[in-house]
C-alpha cells in the first residue's frame, strides 16, 4: 500500500507540478543582455528640446482587478494583489500638460473583469487628453491606448505621438476601437532614446508588446521617473527582475520573453545608474501609495474649471 501511495504521489508530482512550475513559477532569464542605454544618454536627450519641462507628475486611477500576484510576477506566489488601471499627467508651467496612458473604457472595464471602474475619473482623463498638449502610450493593450483610440477625432490623434506598433495596421493596435477612416502615422521612430519634448525622452522597447515603449522624464526640479509601462506590471518586475508567469507570456497575452528580460534587467541598471529614478510600474497601484516608498506623484489631475 505505501508503494502503491508513493507511486501515485510521484505521478501525480510529474503530471501537476512540473507544469505549474514551469507555467507560474519559472523565472530563469537565460542569455537576456542588458541594453546600451544610459541616464547620461537619456538626460542628455532631455536636455536637448528648450523650453520648460513638466512640473510634477500626476496620476489617476480609474479601476482595479486583483489576480494571483504569479501571474505577472513569476514565482512571487499566488496571494492576489491589486491591478491598477492608472493614467498620468504632466502639468508643464505656462504650457500644456503631457499626458501618459490613457484610462480604460467601460467596455473593456467590463470585458477584462475589473472589480471596480470610475466613470467620472475616466471622464476625468479624457478631459486631460482634449487639453494636453502631447499623449503618448507605453503599449496598445485596451488599459492603456484603448480610450485614447475609442475617443479618437482628429485634434486627439494629432496631440498623440505614436509608434508604428501602435497604429492601426500593426495587428495588437489593430485590435482596437479605431474611429472610421482613422489613419494617424508614426511620429515615433521605432528604435532608439529620442526626445520628443522638454525633458520627455521616449524609449522604444518592443518585448510586452510590438509597440511598448518606456518614457524618461526629467522634472523642471531635476527629479527623474521612468514609466515603465507592462514590461514592469509591479514594483518586483524590475526589482527582481521577474517576467510575467509562462501561463500569461507565452499563451494568454504573449509577449517577446527574452526581450522582457533584457528591458527589466535594463530597468534595474539605470537605477544602479540613478539611485534617485523613480521607477512607475505598469499597475502597481499599491506600491505606488504606500507611504513607506514616498513615491512622489500627485494623487489626481488638477485640471482647471470646465
Amino acid at each position: 500500500m505505501t508503494r502503491r501511495l508513493n507511486w501515485f504521489l510521484l505521478a501525480l508530482l510529474l503530471v501537476v507540478g512540473l507544469p505549474f512550475y514551469w507555467l507560474m513559477i519559472d523565472n530563469r532569464p537565460g542569455d537576456a543582455p542588458v541594453k546600451p542605454v544610459s541616464i547620461a544618454q537619456l538626460r542628455q536627450l532631455a536636455s536637448s528640446v528648450p523650453g520648460p519641462a513638466p512640473s510634477a507628475v500626476e496620476m489617476e486611477l480609474v479601476g482595479w482587478r486583483r489576480l494571483p500576484g504569479s501571474l505577472f510576477v513569476a514565482g512571487s506566489g499566488i496571494k492576489r494583489k491589486l491591478v491598477g488601471v492608472m493614467a498620468w499627467r504632466l502639468p508643464v508651467d505656462g504650457g500644456k500638460a503631457v499626458v501618459i496612458d490613457s484610462g480604460l473604457t467601460r467596455t473593456d472595464a467590463e470585458a477584462m473583469g475589473m472589480e471596480v471602474y470610475y466613470p467620472q475619473i475616466q471622464a476625468r482623463i479624457e478631459r486631460a487628453l482634449d487639453e494636453a498638449g502631447l499623449v503618448l502610450v507605453t503599449h496598445e493593450h485596451p488599459d492603456h491606448q484603448g480610450a485614447l483610440v475609442a475617443r479618437g477625432g482628429a485634434p486627439l490623434l494629432q496631440a498623440a505621438r505614436l509608434n508604428p506598433g501602435q497604429l492601426p495596421r500593426a495587428p495588437l493596435a489593430a485590435t482596437l476601437p479605431w474611429p472610421t477612416g482613422a489613419a494617424p502615422t508614426a511620429r515615433l521612430a521605432p528604435d532608439g532614446p529620442q526626445a520628443v519634448a522638454p525633458g520627455v525622452v521616449v524609449i522604444p522597447a518592443p518585448s510586452h508588446t510590438p509597440g511598448s515603449q518606456m518614457i524618461y522624464v526629467r522634472l523642471s526640479s531635476g527629479r527623474e521617473f521612468l514609466f515603465a509601462g507592462d514590461i514592469a506590471t509591479f514594483a518586483q518586475s524590475w526589482q527582481q527582475v521577474r517576467a510575467r508567469s509562462r501561463l500569461v507570456g507565452d499563451h494568454l497575452a504573449k509577449e517577446d520573453r527574452r526581450e522582457v528580460y533584457s528591458w527589466l534587467q535594463t530597468i534595474a541598471a539605470l537605477s544602479r545608474q540613478a539611485p534617485g529614478l523613480v521607477i512607475l510600474p505598469g499597475h502597481d497601484t499599491e506600491w505606488i501609495g504606500d507611504p513607506e516608498h514616498r513615491v512622489p506623484v500627485r494623487s489626481g489631475f488638477t485640471l482647471g474649471p470646465v
